[in-house]
């Protein structure tokens, strides 16, 4: 059940960023048996912002919404791992992050946002993590159980500058990642 609303939540708000509803020049997209938006199309794509939007979508069908990563290639989880953090963070912040199921891909965060070339992100990331004061679980029940064991003790405050941060958007990161993705084109389908 919670995933199946943090995946409405998470088209939302990509439907949101998409600006649902606009007249666009482009032909519509091709859709695939997942439901996503077909490479076909996304390769098409001229805006840096459409482009991101279109493969965050087909890597999100194409994973079932975060329920089976095994089916990207590398390059492509670098890509999914960084836009999770970024529509979480700009969902409900850091601590969304954590506590959701993206929580799960604390570990990667900080070389999936170094491998794009977002040296500033990738630090504020660390931050995050290093404001647990400990390693984070992996499993998302302990993760929660952190995250309210530690409340009292003002990670919310910490996470919240670290949003604060992020929220400045000294990277470029649609920008980061559109280089990243056609640089390793070959791993995206």
């Amino acid at each position: 059940m919670r995933k199946t609303i943090l995946a409405l939540l998470t088209l939302m708000l990509m439907l949101a960023l998409s600006g649902c509803g606009r007249q666009s020049a482009e032909a519509p997209p091709e859709s695939t048996a997942q439901g996503g938006t077909s490479m076909e199309h996304i390769w098409s794509l001229t805006d840096t912002n459409d482009f991101v939007i279109a493969l965050t979508e087909h890597l999100g069908a194409k994973t079932h919404y975060g329920e089976d990563l095994s089916m990207l290639r590398e390059a492509e989880r670098v890509f999914y791992i960084t836009q999770t953090l970024e529509m979480e963070v700009n969902n409900g912040g850091f601590s969304q992050f954590f506590y959701n199921t993206g929580g799960d891909l604390s570990g990667e965060l900080v070389s999936a946002f170094r491998t794009i070339g977002a040296d500033r992100t990738a630090a504020i990331c660390q931050q995050a993590i290093d404001a647990f004061g400990c390693a984070i679980p992996a499993d998302r029940e302990e993760r929660i159980a952190l995250l309210d064991q530690l409340e009292d003790d003002g990670l919310d405050e910490r996470l919240e500058e670290c949003d604060n941060a992020f929220f400045a958007y000294e990277d470029n990161l649609n920008e980061l990642n559109y280089r990243y993705v056609l640089a390793n084109r070959e791993q995206f389908n």
